[in-house]
């Protein structure tokens, strides 16, 4: 069923695909900083520094800009995508007339 759908709607497709190896990427990255971190000492001493709760600001402000960014993201590419497919096939006047200037040399 999901294949089916997504056969359909290519913008899904594109977007879960696209979303989904940049999480992936993004949570390799971040493991592996965190293992660097915490395997120097850095990372215990950076906690207690930033006091780093499910509250803090060190952990909210970059949770809610990746949030706006990810929704930001995902309206611009949806209106690129209608821009681009879903445009009408019967060209105007204004697009014969510009396409006479364009290809005449």
């Amino acid at each position: 069923m999901i294949s089916r759908l997504l056969a359909k709607q290519p913008i899904l497709r594109y977007i879960l695909t696209g979303f989904g190896s940049f999480f992936l990427w993004v949570m390799g990255c971040g493991i592996v900083l965190f293992g660097i971190l915490l395997f120097t000492g850095i990372y215990r001493k950076i906690e207690t520094l930033l006091d780093l709760k499910y509250n803090s600001p060190f952990v909210l402000v970059p949770l809610f800009g990746c949030i706006g960014l990810a929704i930001l993201s995902f309206i611009v590419g949806a209106l690129l995508y209608f821009h681009k497919y879903k445009r009408n096939k019967i060209k105007s006047v204004f697009s014969k007339q510009l396409g006479k200037v364009l290809n005449d040399k």
